[in-house]
């Protein structure tokens, strides 16, 4: 019995126990980290291929582009052949000895001409008569790649003398793979004349990129319809091979996938060229591209190894130096009431544990009596910072109203500037005497109707003020003078008042969950930087600008990220300002208006 006691109590030792417990934390975090890291590693390897292979794609792209250029070039330059069209009119059995031997001449010399970017093509007409032509030694039954037999004939009838990609025909009499450019020759009236062909190898294409396709790696370059236009594998060319509407889903946003390809896996990369059309895929058989890392596998292990090893050592070591001054924690206690927060205290079943919780208890108390005396302090700090902004705006705005009074009474408009103070003193009683922080949207929008009113007796006609507000928002409750400065702000820096063509355009709506008000003028405009300027910058004291800075200011202590302002302008276009707040009741915040 007293050996099992003996027993039991060393293994609920604090020197057993952490021993224990660094040793399982050392395996897991070790086994962690080296899968982890292996499979980061091998990610970002497999990542780093697909985009070096796309590159390699990319290339391949640019080469089939020029081919089919080349292809194009040859045939406008047929087609836009005066004589050939000539011919082509008036063909017949009595004239067709004749166009065949110009076609030859055209043909040796565009050969010539396209020799220097290693592109050999032959021709192929068609008379809608049924005379044909082909820069090359045909049989006599050879039928001159008759669209009108061949399932493209729809696609060329319809292009209407443009253009249409032939992926690949099979010339069975010449025993060719060719990439057609193939077109209607019509006369002016739209009939069709005769049918146009210029063709070329595909084995041209194919060898233009047979230096950079990998070992064990297919490349398939394709049309929009999944036809295979190119590949090494030279037996599927020609053939609808993809169904491309599936690979767009499969592929995504991304170049690559890992995709289980005739039961293995397989990196599959792609690249599509807008220009051409064209759209490059090749598969790689996934254990030809993980290949170099399969020794940093094996180095990856024996790591582990050794480090769990070493873990267990110093989990022996760390253990005898934990347990020693588990005893002294009791005095450090006090310490941790003083104020010394940086302490980590766990109950971990030790006898010593009673010691620790009762000193945590305190300590916990005197913690939370903390955090909520710096509650109450940063929540009557906030308030004075939401007073002193709404202190800045109100003397600004009378100040800015007082000046424009005076200027009445300077041009002797008496009249105009009594007004003026009768309107300015509906202002004040409305927005400035109330004691209530927040005030309706409907109550700021008359407000604003005043404050245009007012502006209108300086300005006169230089402007027009258009306010639309939604009824759904009407009752809403927001904080006051809050819109009045966005107008000001039009009305000081936006609009020209000499050019008479003012518009300043206020709507309040409901958006979502949030009150949406929109201020936009067609004035001067801003740029980028004068914007970041507005909204970022500050006095020489330290505090922000007034008008549009001080209200996104308010906006943020009152409600918090992210709402607030947005500036969308350019110079000379106008600027439209957007204030967006929650669509709540000002004294019951989660309520909805």
């Amino acid at each position: 019995m007293k050996q099992k006691e003996e027993l039991r109590r060393r293994m609920r030792s604090v020197r057993t126990r952490t021993m224990i417990t660094l040793l399982c934390v050392n395996t897991v975090i070790i086994l962690l980290l080296s899968v982890g890291a292996f499979w980061f590693f091998q990610k970002s390897f497999i990542r780093e291929i697909a985009t070096n292979r796309t590159d390699v794609l990319r290339q391949i792209s640019e080469r089939a582009r020029q081919f089919k250029a080349n292809a194009y070039t040859l045939s406008d330059l047929y087609c836009t052949d005066s004589r050939f069209r000539q011919y082509v009119r008036e063909l017949d059995e009595e004239n067709a000895d004749e166009f065949r031997t110009y076609m030859d001449q055209v043909t040796r010399q565009l050969q010539v001409s396209f020799n220097q970017v290693n592109l050999e093509f032959y021709t192929v007409f068609l008379s809608a008569d049924g005379v044909g032509y082909c820069s090359l030694p045909v049989p006599l039954d050879y039928d001159y790649m008759n669209p009108q037999i061949k399932i493209w004939y729809k696609d060329i009838y319809y292009a209407g003398g443009d253009i249409v990609d032939v992926a690949s025909y099979r010339d069975k009499a010449l025993g060719i793979n060719s990439f057609s450019a193939a077109r209607t020759i019509t006369a002016d009236d739209g009939e069709v004349l005769g049918y146009l062909m210029v063709n070329a190898d595909e084995r041209q294409l194919w060898r233009t990129y047979s230096d950079v396709i990998s070992e064990n790696s297919n490349i398939y370059i394709t049309d929009p319809g999944g036809r295979i236009v190119s590949s090494n594998l030279e037996q599927i060319i020609g053939f609808s091979y993809f169904s491309m509407s599936n690979l767009e889903k499969m592929f995504g946003e991304n170049d690559y996938i890992i995709t289980d390809i005739a039961g293995r896996a397989a990196l599959f990369t792609r690249y599509y060229d807008p220009e051409s059309g064209f759209t490059v895929f090749e598969e790689i058989p996934l254990v030809n591209v993980l290949e170099p890392i399969v020794n940093i596998r094996r180095v990856v292990v024996l790591m582990a190894l050794i480090t769990m090893a070493g873990g267990a050592a110093l989990a022996w070591h760390f253990s005898g130096q934990i347990a020693r001054p588990i005893r002294r924690l009791r005095d450090d206690v006090k310490a941790v009431e003083q104020g010394d927060l940086n302490r980590t205290f766990s109950s971990g079943g030790f006898t010593e544990a009673d010691d620790l919780s009762r000193g945590m208890t305190g300590m916990l108390a005197r913690i939370r009596e903390l955090i909520a005396s710096v509650r109450t302090k940063e929540e009557q700090k906030r308030h004075m910072e939401l007073n002193w902004l709404q202190a800045q705006i109100n003397p600004h705005f009378m100040y800015n109203t007082l000046f424009s009074i005076q200027c009445m009474v300077d041009m002797h408009r008496n009249e105009e500037a009594g007004r003026m103070l009768t309107t300015f003193i509906q202002i004040l009683r409305s927005s400035l005497s109330s004691p209530n922080e927040m005030v309706t949207v409907r109550s700021q929008m008359e407000s604003l109707r005043q404050y245009v009113e007012l502006q209108k007796f300086r300005y006169g006609d230089s402007f027009d003020a258009l306010i639309e507000l939604d009824e759904q928002v009407a009752d809403c409750r927001i904080p006051k003078l809050l819109v009045q400065p966005l107008v000001e702000n039009s009305l000081m820096h936006g609009i020209d008042m000499d050019a008479g063509n003012g518009v300043i355009t206020v709507v309040a709506r409901l958006q979502g969950d949030a009150v949406c008000i929109q201020v936009e003028d067609n004035g001067a405009g801003m740029s980028a930087e004068r914007i970041r300027e507005v909204m970022e910058s500050t006095t020489n004291d330290g505090r922000p600008h007034l008008g549009v800075r001080n209200v996104h200011e308010r906006i943020r202590l009152y409600y918090g990220e992210p709402w607030g302002l947005q500036i969308d302008s350019e110079p000379g276009q106008g600027t439209r300002i957007t204030l967006r707040i929650p669509a709540q009741d000002a004294q019951q915040k989660e309520e909805p208006c």
